[in-house]
């Protein structure tokens, strides 16, 4: 009775908050906000150094929620749909709550998929995640302060029938000032005010079965969601120039979309829906999102193996190789005819590569996330050193 209680005073509170907004800027919570209606549903994993903070849930499978830079008054980095979280179906409704750093599998898409399944009665393809993805909690194995090591094992089909049965374990650590201090090199400064964490997840095939691309591959899939706006732009360095990045769903122009000096920037004001992705060979393992309006810079650094060409590919309709696939994806969320909006929201995705796994065998994924906000001269700094561009240059290369 306490709980369902909370549960509706934060549904007032949540309506609240979202009506009381500046309405140029989509609805953000504090810290503190989401904190309250995360507890009135779960009792999640809170990792503390100071006032930077993170929550995870074992609940929903290692999740992070969200994170503060500026503790419980701080802004709440993390989106998450509050509306299925406070619903009676959220148990069985996982693999649809969001949140800043969640594990999938790939591909969603394609012959290989394993988000769909073919209707017995009518022969129909259906969507549908892993039942495990939607209804499966994860153990905690082990915990202190700073870190969490969750895991679970998990049955997942994909749309040829084949049976994946995986282990999963995922570590995620608070990152400490010195580490982000050397990460950052000179471009580190006392002004700045940041949080990041390093998420580190392996997958074992404890079947009896050796995987196969015949019979397709699984990949670990990293996604975050994050509080769009409408300047936000992400920025993807590139080894070389490209014609354009891998497009889905919808057509996009120069408006949305730049790819200038080895640098592509890309539109997230989740105002249409669309997505994008990067090839192997154009990767480098990192990239980011700077919002003006919100003075924050958030850096993604990530696992990549140059000498690792084969990904699982999710396109919708360029099927013709299942095995070159994006490293890199970035979802914006809007509308598309009948079909959106799902949040307000934009994600940073990457992904591991497509490996034929004997039994027995492993691959690992790592993600470091950092959120700095602070005045544009401290975040030019880490924009130049990183990225290789200003935020100048991220400002004006979109219209």
């Amino acid at each position: 009775m306490c709980r369902l209680l909370k549960r509706l005073l934060c549904v007032i509170l949540f309506i609240t908050i979202s009506a009381c907004n500046n309405s140029d800027v989509y609805p953000i919570s504090t810290f503190g906000e989401d904190l309250e209606v995360i507890n009135s549903v779960i009792s999640p994993v809170i990792l503390k150094d100071r006032e930077r903070q993170i929550v995870v849930s074992s609940e929903f499978q290692g999740r992070i929620f969200t994170s503060t830079s500026q503790g419980l008054g701080g802004t709440s980095y993390g989106w998450f749909n509050k509306n299925i979280l406070l619903s009676d179906s959220v148990l069985v409704n996982r693999s649809k709550i969001g949140g800043e750093g969640r594990i999938w599998f790939g591909p969603d898409q394609g012959p290989n998929t394993i988000f769909f399944k073919i209707d017995e009665k009518t022969g129909e393809k259906l969507h549908a995640a892993p039942k495990d993805l939607n209804t499966l909690s994860f153990n905690i194995l082990a915990q202190s302060s700073g870190s969490v090591k969750l895991g679970n094992k998990l049955h997942i089909e994909n749309l040829k029938g084949f049976h994946f049965n995986i282990e999963v374990e995922r570590k995620i650590e608070l990152l400490k000032e010195d580490y982000v201090s050397n990460f950052l090199s000179n471009s580190f400064s006392n002004n700045l005010s940041y949080v990041a964490y390093k998420t580190n997840t392996k997958m074992t095939n404890v079947g009896e079965q050796d995987w196969s691309k015949e019979t397709g591959l699984l990949s670990l899939w990293d996604l975050g969601c994050y509080h769009p706006t409408p300047k936000t732009t992400v920025i993807i360095p590139l080894k070389e120039n490209v014609d354009n990045a891998t497009v889905y769903f919808t057509e996009i122009d120069s408006t949305r979309i730049v790819v200038k000096d080895k640098v592509l920037y890309y539109k997230a004001d989740a105002n249409y829906l669309n997505k994008i992705g990067t090839l192997p060979e154009y990767t480098l393992p990192y990239f980011g999102s700077y919002s003006p309006e919100l003075n924050s810079l958030t850096i993604v650094k990530f696992s990549f193996n140059s000498l690792d060409k084969e990904y699982v590919n999710a396109h919708p309709v360029n099927v013709e190789n299942q095995y070159r696939g994006d490293v890199i994806n970035v979802f914006n969320d809007g509308k598309w005819g009948e079909v959106g909006p799902f949040g307000p929201f934009y994600e940073l995705e990457t992904s591991s590569p497509a490996k034929e796994l004997k039994v027995g065998e492993s691959v690992s994924h790592f993600q470091e996330v950092y959120h700095f906000k602070g005045s544009k001269k401290e975040l030019n700094k880490i924009s130049i050193s990183v990225l290789g561009v200003s935020i100048k240059d991220i400002e004006i290369a979109l219209p």
